[in-house]
């Protein structure tokens, strides 16, 4: 008797037959067996079915999914913060196990909302949305943040910027994934965006993960995290050949600045070798040597104050002439040469403004490379006037006044004139011209000296008088 395929049941076969035999009950479960086994098959193409619906849906997904994603889970952490935020009555009663377990974790969520915050200001800047505004990527942030820092934003911008370099890869997953903190991350990205151009692509990703490795590891402070950071830097420069070392510290030279405090700035300068000895040059030189006053007491400022009050007449000596090319009076070596007045050639020694006696030949050289001003001389030796009427002395003006001044002319000082300002006997406020007759040279000190003791000098010939 065959049965299979009829597609009656094991129930049906049992209960419509007056008598079974063995052999039907072995027929009837294999039928069984086999409807089971489709089942089976079908039940299996229907999962693997299912499946491939959810990773086709997963791989479609749209953007409104993940920005909900997004929004949900900072609600979610926004509603657990509200919980968590006890008030002071609350917080006596927390055990102080409790407290110590609390501020772990306040600073495990820390790491994990800088690393997103990180992970938006990547993408932002990456598609221009704060450029699209007209703001830089610092002011965009602190936009968006109101009440993130502007050095927080520029810390965050330096770990964005290393990002986009193939070094700054492991630099930028330390602080998307919370095992660096954003401040140490942009002291790395700082160092290694000023040793990249000297280093070939090998040795950045091993500099890159040297201090990566430095700013992760929470047994390091942040001042041996400078100390790493100062020790790549030397490293380079010791590692190359002297030739090579001088390029490369011309590539590192850099000044960097930060407030001290109310009313206080510190100054940080990296400055290639040759630099640095003209810059010791000023900061040790005459200019920073103690002056004792009028009277011999001696000079109560610190040697740092006068290595700052050196380098502050250096600079001022720059500034304090607006307008002036870099070949201005203060920035020239003033060499004065006998012309003959029938064809304005020069002829025999010259004479430097530090007194130093040139020849003809050498006189000749320096025309060659400097710039020439014809400044005619009385028969006392003075200059005539080559004043405008304008505020500032010009530069020839004030090349004139070297030539008859030569130095600071109050009594006493003996500031060589290249350290001076020009000053208006008569002064400006009070209708004094700009003429040489009304110019004098005075050292920043002796200038502040005669406005506030409203002091006035007489000029005879080449010869300056103070009435003090």
């Amino acid at each position: 008797m065959a049965i299979t395929g009829t597609g009656v049941g094991v129930g049906e076969a049992l209960s419509g037959s007056g008598s079974v035999t063995p052999e039907m009950v072995e027929l009837m479960f294999a039928q069984w067996e086999r409807e089971q086994a489709s089942e089976d098959w079908e039940a299996a193409l229907d999962a693997a079915q299912w499946r491939a619906i959810d990773v086709a849906l997963a791989q479609e997904q749209v953007s409104g999914c993940a920005a909900e994603e997004l929004a949900g889970g900072l609600a979610a952490a926004g509603r657990g913060l509200d919980r968590a935020g006890v008030d002071a009555e609350e917080l006596v009663r927390v055990f102080d196990a409790s407290m110590s377990e609390g501020l772990e974790a306040v600073g495990r969520l820390e790491a994990q909302l800088a690393g997103v915050r990180f992970s938006l200001a990547f993408e932002a800047a990456s598609r221009g949305l704060h450029t699209a505004v007209g703001l830089s990527l610092v002011d965009w942030l602190r936009v968006r943040c109101p009440m993130l820092s502007k050095q927080e934003a520029c810390q965050v911008q330096d770990v964005v910027r290393a990002a986009g370099h193939h070094w700054g890869a492991p630099l930028a997953e330390a602080v998307r994934t919370g095992t660096g903190a954003v401040h140490r991350v942009a002291k790395v990205a700082r160092t290694m965006r000023r040793l990249a151009s000297s280093l070939d692509v090998d040795q950045q990703q091993d500099y890159a993960r040297i201090a990566t490795g430095a700013a992760t590891n929470p047994g390091i402070s942040d001042q041996d995290l400078d100390v790493v950071c100062q020790k790549l830097l030397i490293d380079l420069l010791d590692e190359k050949p002297r030739e090579e070392a001088k390029a490369t510290a011309q590539e590192l030279r850099r000044v960097t600045s930060r407030p001290l405090g109310r009313g206080m700035t510190r100054f940080t300068v990296d400055a290639p070798e040759g630099d640095a000895g003209l810059i010791d040059g000023v900061l040790c030189g005459p200019l920073a040597a103690p002056t004792p006053a009028e009277d011999g007491t001696p000079d109560g400022r610190m040697p740092g104050q006068r290595k700052y009050d050196a380098f502050w007449l250096t600079f001022n000596r720059g500034v304090s002439n607006p307008g002036a090319p870099p070949s201005s009076g203060r920035a020239s070596v003033i060499v004065t040469v006998k012309a003959d007045p029938a064809t304005g050639r020069p002829e025999g020694a010259a004479v430097s403004s530090t007194g130093a006696v040139l020849d003809a030949a050498q006189a000749g050289r320096l025309a060659c490379v400097g710039d020439v001003t014809p400044i005619v001389l009385g028969e006392h030796g003075q200059p005539l006037a080559l004043g405008r009427t304008v505020r500032l002395a010009t530069p020839g003006q004030f090349k004139a006044l070297m030539v008859r001044d030569g130095q600071c002319t109050y009594p006493g000082c003996s500031v060589p004139g290249t350290w001076c300002d020009s000053h208006h006997l008569i002064w400006w406020c009070r209708g004094g011209g700009t003429d040489l007759e009304l110019l004098v040279l005075l050292c920043p000190r002796h200038h502040t000296l005669v406005h506030d003791q409203d002091l006035m000098a007489t000029i005879t010939g080449s010869v300056v008088t103070w009435h003090v």
